[in-house]
C-alpha cells in the first residue's frame, strides 16, 4: 500500500486478518467477532487400528468428564486391556462432545508425560465427539472458551427432538467472538500450566490409592 509517496509491509497473522476496507484505527478493536471455522478446524473422529498402548485406560465416555472449569478428566484403568471398536486420537488433542445432553463436555488430551506414558501415546475414545483443531494451536484457551455460556448458548441445536446431536459443519459455523491472539497465547500458557500440575497431582493420587487399598 502506499502512502504519502512511500511503500510500508504489514505482517499480519491469518487469524486477525478481517477483509474490509483499510482502518488505520482498527488495531484498538478489543476482539475478533466470525465463526469458529474462521479459527479452527473441526473434523469428525476417523475409527482405525489402535496400539495395544491405546488401551491401558477404558476408552474416553462422556461419564468420565466432571464438571467445571478443570483441564483433567478420569482415567479409568482397562483392567484386562479389553478392546473394542473405537476411535482414537493423539495428545493435546481438543474434543467437543456432541450429544445434546452433553454439548459443553470438552477435554484436551493430556501429554503423555503427565501422565508417566511414552510419547506418542493415543487415547481410544468412545462417546460422541468431534475434534476441534485450531489454527493458532492454542487447545487450552479454545477448550475454555467453547465452555462459556455465550458460545454454548449460540450453537445451531435447534428444539425439542429435531436435532439429537451437534454435527461439525454446524458447530464450524457457530458464531464467535474472541480475544486478540496475544490474549489467547496467555490464557492458553497459564491453563496449560495448571493442566500439566493437576494431571501429575492426579496420577500420583491413583497410584497411591492402587497400591494401598486396590482403587
Amino acid at each position: 500500500m502506499k502512502k504519502n509517496g512511500s511503500f510500508f509491509l504489514s505482517i499480519v497473522d491469518r487469524a486477525s486478518l478481517k477483509p474490509a476496507i483499510w482502518d488505520p484505527y482498527s488495531y484498538r478493536e478489543k476482539k475478533q467477532t466470525q465463526i469458529l471455522g474462521y479459527f479452527a478446524s473441526v473434523q469428525a473422529l476417523k475409527a482405525a487400528a489402535l496400539p495395544p498402548h491405546a488401551f491401558n485406560f477404558a476408552p474416553l465416555e462422556y461419564r468420565h468428564i466432571g464438571r467445571g472449569h478443570v483441564p483433567v478428566f478420569i482415567l479409568e484403568s482397562s483392567g484386562s486391556g479389553l478392546q473394542s471398536s473405537c476411535h482414537g486420537v493423539g495428545e493435546g488433542a481438543l474434543l467437543f462432545g456432541t450429544m445434546r445432553a452433553y454439548l459443553g463436555n470438552v477435554v484436551v488430551t493430556p501429554r503423555a508425560e503427565w501422565i508417566g506414558e511414552q510419547s506418542p501415546f493415543v487415547f481410544a475414545i468412545k462417546s460422541e465427539f468431534v475434534q476441534v483443531v485450531p489454527k493458532d494451536g492454542l487447545v487450552y484457551f479454545w477448550w475454555a472458551y467453547l465452555q462459556t455460556q455465550s458460545f454454548l448458548h449460540s450453537l445451531p441445536i435447534g428444539t425439542g427432538g429435531t436435532r439429537p446431536r451437534l454435527h461439525a459443519s454446524s458447530l464450524s459455523q457457530t458464531p464467535i467472538e474472541v480475544p486478540t491472539k496475544d490474549i489467547r497465547e496467555r490464557l492458553h500458557a497459564q491453563i496449560e500450566a495448571f493442566a500439566a500440575s493437576l494431571w501429575s497431582q492426579y496420577m500420583k493420587t491413583q497410584r497411591l490409592l492402587e497400591n494401598t487399598i486396590g482403587l
